[in-house]
């Protein structure tokens, strides 16, 4: 049994700007359900993300609020109907909320910016690399189990492929690129370390990704708490949301101050790091040497 789904951090900002829209014209949601013939129970599911709301809805609340067309625009993007069912809906019965959300979220946005602190970010890991994080856990998932999971995980790269693709930055410690991924004593390890190691010289040769690698020398990083990853949203063109993501557990960042301390501390990141072209140089190295 999955929990049932939950609205996105962009869904519940909808539903935020609406409700400061109402109160920034001293209108009560009595008032607001009157003029459109709504319950106020309505007003209050909206304003409160525990319904989404129609296409025709929004833009009925749009006029009577008087929202700019550029606001009203932007609005728009964030509402749930102006993002078509993908390809995870077919997933519905097995993915988590939070995961589900995770995925819808990529999916609509620009640009994502990641810290990879124990393993590179799930959209750069090889189909061997993810089966072997899918497996190092004392939960022993069956087979079947493991092999969607690593059907989700390429799924959720498409978005590095599609015809407007995600622009990915990312900066990986460098004890990822020495880490051993498989079973401790064999040589599985190291071959598919050799495999994730090649992938990613080859996908930062990408336009629309970047790789950059934190070397041992280059101290302790300005975070501690491992790895995060900020998404640029494609209906504002700004970062705002922050997710951290591990085996058992999603968590999402959406306050305007955290994304903004998150997003400098990405930036301190960058300056700490090899630039590109010196990361792809030991990586290359590291490959040959596996």
């Amino acid at each position: 049994m999955v929990d049932r789904d939950t609205p996105s951090v962009r869904e519940r900002r909808l539903a935020r700007e609406l409700r400061q829209l109402r109160t920034g014209l001293h209108l009560h949601a009595k008032e607001v359900a009157a003029r459109l013939g709504w319950s106020p129970s309505k007003v209050s599911r909206i304003e409160t993300a525990r319904t989404g709301i129609t296409a025709d809805d929004l833009d009925r609340l749009l006029e009577l609020y008087r929202v700019p067309d550029d606001h009203a625009d932007l609005l728009r993007r964030l509402a749930p109907s102006a993002r078509p069912r993908g390809w995870w809906d077919a997933y519905a019965d097995t993915l988590s909320a939070g995961y589900a959300n995770l995925i819808r979220l990529e999916a609509g946005s620009r640009a994502l910016r990641c810290f990879g602190a124990l393993v590179p970010h799930a959209l750069l890991q090889t189909p061997d690399y993810v089966r072997q994080v899918v497996l190092s856990t004392w939960e022993r998932p069956a087979p079947p189990e493991v092999e969607r999971r690593v059907q989700v995980c390429r799924r959720r790269q498409e978005v590095l492929d599609a015809a407007d693709p995600m622009q990915l930055w990312a900066v990986l410690d460098e004890s990822v690129l020495h880490r051993a991924a498989g079973a401790p004593g064999t040589s599985d390890g190291a071959t598919v370390l050799r495999g994730q190691l090649e992938w990613l010289a080859e996908v930062a040769g990408r336009p629309n990704v970047t790789l950059q690698v934190l070397p041992f020398d280059a101290g302790l990083p300005p975070v501690t708490a491992g790895s995060f990853s900020v998404l640029e949203s494609r209906a504002t063109g700004t970062p705002d949301v922050v997710y951290l993501e591990n085996k058992t557990r999603i968590g999402f960042v959406d306050g305007e101050a955290e994304v903004h301390r998150y997003g400098r501390a990405f930036e301190l990141l960058t300056e700490m790091a090899l630039d590109p072209d010196a990361s792809v140089d030991l990586i290359r190295r590291l490959a040959a040497d596996q």
